[in-house]
């Protein structure tokens, strides 16, 4: 994005901002359950690291086009938590349980840079609304982007009010509920037009497969 005549790097700043709230919100809620600062500090400068330099790696594997993904991120949030979790445990798995719960919010936000870098756009569409990026297409394109952005964030706030209501499942329910909203989401982008299905929504379909079994099998054990 350009502004005047510098040349705004929009994108990468509106995934650096959702790092930055969710590490807040992580370092909040972590300090209200008693975990000490500098624990603090050493997981949100792994986690971040991860969901950096992993994401960047693991989205090599998932696309081909240079880009990120955004379940690289997570995954890679995901593993950073786990590797943490061992080295420090907690009988609630707390570093893992706000770290999912702030996906949908790193997810919400970095979509609007999506936005306005003009990546990740929606189909053909010429109702209200609409957007046209002059330097892509130039056709009017539904603006999935800030749709997800919207019922992502709106998502954050409704587990982050559910997280101690339903904090043995906390986890599963917002892997569920982001990927099966991400999956209906995915049907609105270009990229789907001429697919059976995409890989983003085979992604969310083996997250929900995964969280359903973890659900039944630790209902199982009791």
């Amino acid at each position: 994005m350009v502004i005047g005549k510098i040349n705004f790097p929009i994108y990468a700043t509106f995934i650096l901002l959702s790092l930055l709230l969710a590490s807040i919100y992580i370092g909040i809620n972590l300090y209200k359950n008693g975990i000490e600062k500098n624990k603090i500090g050493y997981f949100i400068t792994l986690i971040t690291s991860y969901a950096i330099f992993g994401g960047i790696i693991l989205s090599k594997a998932l696309i081909n086009d240079g880009g990120l993904s955004s379940y690289a991120g997570a995954i890679s949030v995901i593993i950073g938590a786990f590797i943490y979790e061992k080295l420090d445990p907690n009988d609630n798995n707390l570093y893992m349980k706000y770290s999912i719960i702030s996906l949908p919010l790193i997810y919400g936000i970095s979509k609007i840079g999506c936005f306005f870098a003009g990546c990740c756009y929606g189909i053909p569409y010429n109702g209200i609304l609409s957007v046209t990026y002059t330097n892509g297409l130039n056709i009017p394109l539904f603006p999935i982007q800030l749709l997800e952005s919207i019922v992502f964030i709106i998502l954050f706030l409704i587990l982050n009010k559910l997280k101690n209501k339903y904090d043995k499942y906390i986890i599963e329910i917002t892997i569920i509920s982001a990927s099966i909203i991400k999956l209906l989401l995915d049907f609105l982008r270009y990229s789907h037009i001429y697919k059976m299905i995409s890989k983003n929504q085979i992604i969310s379909l083996v997250f929900i497969i995964v969280s359903i079994i973890l659900i039944i099998k630790r209902n199982f054990k009791k």
